[in-house]
């Protein structure tokens, strides 16, 4: 065979192996290009599945961020609205807690406040000790997102200072025991209402077993014997002549986001017995000034009318200014007609302090100050005047730690004196 048939049977071999090759190659490039293709939508087939995964832990996250709002303290809550709020059931802000609950209807929750407190008297002639303790649980539940119900329940040991001390205000605002006289510890419904909003809280109407000083004479530096002061005419207005806990109704209506006009009635004794006999009637109107801000002031006025004393008229004011976000002032007064004055006892009465933010530990702490006059209906009688200096300590959302001194000069009108150490410990839950 001469050299060029051969040339030619090496091409059209190698030719053919060229294409064979080629297929291969091809179809291997195909192959890869169909497993790359089948490996991309895999992939993306992963990436959603994580992704919804992580949608769904976020949302998991964020109802389990605000239902451990709701059962960890109140205290934790900030407060969301322009109007001055009421404090309802010595707690501070719970408006803005039931504005949660209103988003779980028909969910019952469950919180609590646990306090013990020691007091004593220094001086040696007239040294003694008390020691008080009470549990409150709240259980609050909405219906739709109008419609709200609370009952608080309250047990009370020891009756505090006032059984030694001789005043005419209480030295502890948080005592006072629930005890039956057989010495048996009793559980007391404290609070027991239902509140409705109408046309998006513009008007509110609440209705039940309700505590007054709640709505009216409520200030935000001086109103909570859980966290702020203990002495009781630093709590509400000495002259304030109010009935305890007892079927009521309030009505509330706010103007421009910023006033409100209230109005309520109460019987004069806690009792469904002729339910529409002996009313107290009050009636206020309130507003905050520089609302969402570091400078924040309120302003409420209210007056009174008591049956018991037929029906003569008292009122009372009350204020408080926030300074730079850190610093509080507030100042309060109150005073009686004369029959009125008679039988509570008490003419006038006015009080002022201020309160410091601060961060002693790395946690937050509170520092208050503030001072009391109350006088007596009785002219022969001195002004009882008390200060009261606290300093709080946060130790963690649940638990706190305050020490109180009390200073009283003058107590019921006499020439009586004390100085009075306190330490209270508040758990919140």
């Amino acid at each position: 065979m001469s050299s060029s048939k051969y040339l030619k049977v090496i091409f059209i071999l190698f030719s053919g192996c060229t294409i064979t090759i080629g297929q291969i190659v091809s179809r291997t490039d195909s192959t890869k290009s169909n497993s790359t293709i089948d490996q991309s939508d895999s992939l993306k087939m992963v990436i959603d599945s994580l992704g919804q995964r992580l949608d769904e832990l976020e949302k998991h996250l964020k109802e389990r961020a605000t239902l451990d709002s709701l059962l960890t303290g109140f205290e934790e809550v900030e407060d969301t609205f322009l109007i001055p709020e009421d404090q309802r059931s010595r707690r501070k802000q719970l408006d803005a807690l039931l504005q949660l609950i209103s988003q779980r209807p028909g969910q019952l929750f469950f919180n609590g406040q646990v306090n013990a407190i020691l007091q004593g008297n220094l001086p040696k002639d007239n040294q003694f000790s008390t020691g008080t303790g009470s549990v409150n649980l709240f259980a609050s539940v909405s219906f739709e997102n109008n419609i709200i119900l609370l009952i608080d329940l309250e047990a009370i040991g020891g009756n505090g200072p006032d059984e030694f001390a001789n005043t005419i205000t209480s030295l502890n605002g948080d005592a006072g025991s629930t005890q039956s006289d057989e010495g048996f510890d009793q559980i007391l419904v404290n609070e027991a209402w239902i509140e409705f909003l109408f046309l998006e809280d513009i008007f509110t109407v609440t209705a039940g077993k309700i505590d007054l000083t709640n709505y009216f004479d409520n200030n935000a530096t001086a109103n909570d014997e859980n966290s702020q002061f203990i002495s009781s005419s630093l709590i509400n207005n000495s002259s304030f002549a109010v009935p305890s806990n007892s079927p009521g109704f309030r009505i509330r209506t706010t103007l421009l986001k910023r006033f409100y006009i209230q109005f309520a009635l109460a019987k004069s004794e806690n009792s469904g017995s002729d339910i529409f006999s002996n009313l107290y009637k009050i009636g206020g109107i309130g507003f905050k000034l520089f609302p969402l801000s570091d400078y924040t002031a309120e302003f409420h006025l209210f007056g009174y009318q008591h049956p018991l004393a037929d029906n003569q008229f008292g009122f009372g004011l009350n204020m408080s200014q926030t300074i730079a976000g850190r610093f509080s002032i507030f100042g309060r007064y109150g005073c009686n007609e004369d029959q009125l004055a008679e039988w509570y006892f008490v003419k006038n009465a006015w009080s002022a302090g201020a309160q410091f933010n601060e961060n002693l530990i790395g946690e937050p702490s509170i520092i208050g100050m503030a001072y009391s006059s109350t006088k007596p209906n009785d002219e022969s009688l001195k002004n009882e005047k008390l200060t009261e200096l606290y300093i709080r300590q946060l130790i963690n959302r649940w638990i706190s730690i305050s020490a109180h001194y009390q200073y009283v000069w003058d107590g019921a009108g006499e020439d009586s004196k004390y100085s009075i150490l306190g330490l209270r410990v508040n758990f919140t839950f």
